[in-house]
């Protein structure tokens, strides 16, 4: 690293610090340490950025026309790979007393450019800020670009991306695990530290990933402040520790997290509804286990419909349980209800225990579903790593920037072809930030494949799904479209997904497995 080694030598030999003279205007001479700077660009940086950046350098002295300046020199300074790694140590140097400043101005692909020249500067400063101001929105686009771009192969990016994961388990739960997964090939001995503090936010993350995102927004802010006396007395805290109770098992990691701020006496009996459960789903295993013995007819499961991709083929019909399971379930409910009553358990906790022992529910849970989610978006955006450019600018760009991409009309990615159906569907399973982007993505896909888009649908309406509303409205649209002809059983279908309700669904498998 020449440069650094440059930089390192110029501070130790001129204090190469910005400490400009307050209330110095635009009219004011240069002071000493913007002399010095201007001169390290003479000798540091290419001829052709040295007049963009000296214009830089005294716009920001004199506190005139920055972002302009800072502009124009980013778009020449990352126009070069080979230009990065200085023009970053001397962004980092003008901001260095301004890094809120800095914050505002950065753009995501210049921060990935840098981290692919081997250096972190300025991504670490406008990241630490973008957290500190609580602004994941920017943490997880900038996520976003690192994951699906030559970034994160850097070993450079290695604590970018564990400080990131740590930052964004709780609220973003899917993408901190792809940085972590991303960062863990290319840690070494020096990165122990931040990959046990990763590890254990992933853990508290994965608790709650499958409820909604206002959720885990609240808490993203609770469990960062485990010394605030929090209060557990509104609707919203009540619904969160309900919602949680359903998601802990007395062997769940990450959950000292979630203990440091929660009332003792609540964590000790959501421990103990917990291991009731799986009692419950013990005595259930065995009920069907002893019922199999019995010579009971293996249930059979319909062929699903096909569909022009395996995708969208991989959603079996839910089997019912037969009269045994149902009687044997109900007699051990009314045996476990004695039991409950005879030991005096707070008559709401009886309720709880006693909704859990109703006849098995054998849908897919929303927890199953986000699992399938994330594993199906792996092998998608696997096949489309040829074309990762276009998948990037399409999850982060806006529609303006992305249409003839997003249309279909692309010479990479024409309308007909395999890799521009995987990209509308990589796009619902890892929605867009634009909204305009994500309003037109379901007609897309309807006019790519059809009905079968309906299969795809029904698996994203869960709770907690990040796209639900967008697929619902789009379903509703679908129905409203004259255009379209639906047969009964589509429309029904459609009906229940715009409704949100869910239906009997079980978690699709390989199309290639028997």
């Amino acid at each position: 690293m020449g440069n650094r080694a440059s930089v390192s030598s110029a501070k130790s030999s001129s204090s190469l610090g910005l400490e400009f003279a307050s209330g110095g205007g635009s009219e004011a001479p240069p002071s000493e340490e913007t002399l010095k700077i201007e001169a390290w660009i003479g000798t540091e940086l290419p001829e052709e950025l040295r007049g963009s950046a000296k214009a830089l350098l005294r716009a920001v002295a004199s506190k005139v026309a920055v972002p302009g300046h800072f502009d124009a020199f980013c778009c020449q300074a990352f126009s070069k790979p080979e230009w990065a790694a200085a023009s970053s140590l001397l962004i980092a140097e003008i901001f260095e007393q301004d890094e809120d400043q800095l914050a505002e101005l950065a753009r995501i692909p210049d921060l990935i450019i840098e981290m692919g020249s081997g250096e972190v500067n300025v991504t670490c400063m406008v990241a630490s800020r973008w957290a500190a101001r609580g602004e994941t929105h920017r943490l997880s686009r900038l996520a976003d670009a690192i994951v699906a771009s030559y970034a994160s192969k850097s070993v450079c990016a290695v604590d970018v991306m564990l400080a990131l994961a740590a930052t964004l388990a709780v609220t973003r739960f899917s993408r901190a695990e792809q940085l972590y997964n991303a960062a863990l090939p290319l840690s070494g001995e020096d990165h122990q530290e931040a990959l046990a503090d990763a590890r254990r936010w992933l853990a508290a993350g994965r608790i709650v990933c499958s409820v909604v995102q206002e959720e885990r927004d609240f808490w993203d802010v609770r469990l960062r402040k485990p010394k605030v006396a929090w209060t557990w007395k509104s609707k919203a805290e009540r619904d969160a520790l309900d919602h949680l109770s359903e998601c802990l098992t007395s062997e769940t990691e990450g959950t000292e997290f979630f203990r440091a701020v929660l009332p003792e006496c609540w964590w000790e009996l959501a421990m103990k509804f917990a291991q009731q459960q799986e009692k419950l789903a013990s005595a259930t295993a065995k009920l069907e286990a002893s019922k199999q013995e019995q010579g009971a007819p293996a249930r059979t499961t319909p062929e699903a419909a096909p569909t022009v991709e395996k995708t969208l083929r991989e959603i079996p019909p839910h089997p019912q349980p037969g009269p045994l399971a149902r009687f044997g379930l109900i007699w051990l409910c009314g045996c476990f209800a004695t039991l409950m009553t005879l030991v005096i358990i707070p008559r709401g906790y009886v309720e709880r225990v006693l909704d859990a022992l109703k006849p098995v529910d054998m849908r897919a849970t929303p927890a199953q579903l986000e699992a399938w989610r994330k594993e199906t978006l792996k092998k998608k955006t696997a096949e489309m790593a040829e074309y990762e450019k276009q998948y990037l600018l399409a999850r982060i760009g806006t529609w303006k920037e992305n249409e003839e991409v997003l249309s279909g009309k692309s010479v990479e990615l024409p309308f007909d072809s395999p890799q521009y159906m995987n990209l509308l569907i990589c796009l619902h399973l890892d929605p867009p930030k634009d909204e305009e982007v994500r309003s037109r993505l379901g007609k897309l896909l309807l006019d790519r494949v059809k009905g079968n888009a309906i299969s795809l649908w029904e698996y994203l309406i869960y709770p907690g799904s990040t796209n639900s509303a967008d697929v619902k409205k789009a379903a509703k649209d679908a129905l409203a479209d004259t255009a379209m002809k639906w047969s009964a059983e589509e429309k029904k279908r459609l009906g229940m997904i715009a409704a949100g309700q869910m239906g009997d669904l079980v978690l699709p498998v390989e199309g290639g497995k028997k």
